[in-house]
């Protein structure tokens, strides 16, 4: 069995023999980091005497976000990874920027109106901001309009330079001619990418500490998390060509709990050990914020291993992710981060406005039922039927892979 569902799809290929990857787990994957999510607004919103012991878990649950990050890298970039390994042309941008558009801007949209028409928040003058993705880069928009939405100005800000990168990329790997020469190119880039991550936090703390906050929603100072799933993704495309490495990494990746165990103890670790920041401006500083970084990229990296190699149907516990619920919640998972927050906020309204009267259990429970409902309709009413729009803009195409 090969490290993932291989199927033929010659709709939507660059030649007429390409493969469709389909990495199964990635579902449980999303889920989770969507749940998380949610667990940490409901521990926020609680506050910690309502939340007891669990708070510090909580407190740093907002680490979801950076398994999206590190799961967008790998399902992003591993198409023009393997069309550039192959020696194939790889996606026009035109094209790849129509799909991700399609995908994540109508339903941003439709929450960001919805939210505003009920009263929920104000987008005052700057209004337009928040509908073109640039929030995050103005201390009185960061915190406004659908609050958890940051991330996708990052995310939007990744879209726009993956074909930029993959340009470059190629412009290096077309000088090379054999599959570990281009491999250790695009290896390089990775490495490349995540210290430029780390560095642009030492940047912001050595000439704009009053940006600290600010640049935390930044595409440069998370670099880092998105190149660590380009690497991954990476060493999947030269596993496919090398059926050693291929072996041996599926062997190493043959059991799921070893990894996931490991992930589960550097998360507690991290959060009772370290703990969150007591706020973005002093707290993500220095060590601490490398630290931050580094741990959730280990953590994200350890749940991806056996998602992408190994066998991936002799173990239960991967045959369970694939499970209609798992696979389900990971499919309305983007509608879940977008719908949850603000029916929580709203929930408090409805009992008393005091956010520490109410407890973790009932914000919890509120969040998910709301979200993952409002997340229905949206998948079902709106996203996936927009889907059949995604070849209005033409241009040559790269094998599909499901992405977030």
């Amino acid at each position: 069995m090969t490290t993932a569902v291989l199927a033929r799809d010659g709709s939507e290929t660059t030649g007429p023999a390409d493969k469709r990857v389909h990495f199964g787990g990635f579902e449980i994957l999303r889920a989770l980091a969507a749940v998380m999510v949610v667990i940490h607004h409901a521990g926020s919103y609680a506050g910690e005497a309502r939340t007891g012991g669990l708070y510090s878990l909580t407190a740093v649950m907002d680490g979801g976000v950076a398994v999206f990050f590190v799961l967008s890298g790998f399902l992003i970039y591993r198409p023009f990874a393997a069309a550039q390994v192959a020696g194939r042309p790889t996606q026009r941008a035109g094209s790849f920027w129509w799909r991700r558009v399609l995908r994540i801007v109508p339903a941003y949209w439709v929450t960001l109106t919805f939210f505003w028409a009920l009263g929920a928040f104000s987008l005052g003058p700057e209004w337009w901001k928040y509908y073109l993705f640039l929030q995050i880069y103005s201390r009185f928009t960061v915190l406004g309009g659908v609050i958890q939405a940051w991330s996708l100005c990052t995310e939007m800000t990744f879209y726009l330079m993956i074909p930029l990168w993959a340009w470059f990329i190629g412009r290096l790997v077309a000088r090379t001619g054999s599959v570990g020469g281009r491999v250790r190119w695009m290896l390089a880039g990775c490495g490349g990418l995540w210290l430029a991550g780390a560095a642009s936090r030492i940047a912001v703390e050595a000439w704009a500490p009053s940006y600290r906050g600010l640049s935390f929603n930044w595409l440069i100072t998370n670099l880092d998390l998105f190149a660590t799933g380009m690497a991954l993704a990476v060493v999947s495309v030269w596993a496919a060509h090398d059926d050693a490495l291929r072996a041996r990494l599926d062997r190493i990746a043959r059991s799921v709990w070893p990894w996931w165990l490991a992930a589960t103890a550097i998360f507690v670790w991290y959060a009772y050990r370290i703990g969150p920041a007591p706020s973005f401006d002093a707290g993500y500083s220095g060590w601490f914020w490398h630290r931050r970084q580094i741990t959730l990229g280990v953590f994200t990296l350890l749940l991806m291993m056996p998602a992408v190699f190994g066998s991936q149907d002799r173990s239960p516990l991967r045959r369970a992710w694939s499970w209609p619920a798992i696979v389900w919640v990971g499919t309305v998972s983007y509608g879940i981060y977008l719908w949850h927050f603000d029916w929580m906020k709203r929930s408090l309204d409805w009992v008393d406005t005091r956010p520490g009267d109410r407890t973790f259990v009932y914000l919890l429970a509120v969040g998910m039922a709301f979200g993952a409902g409002f997340a229905a309709l949206s998948w079902y009413g709106l996203e996936r039927p927009l889907q059949r729009f995604k070849g209005l803009v033409g241009g040559r195409s790269l094998p599909r892979e499901r992405q977030q």
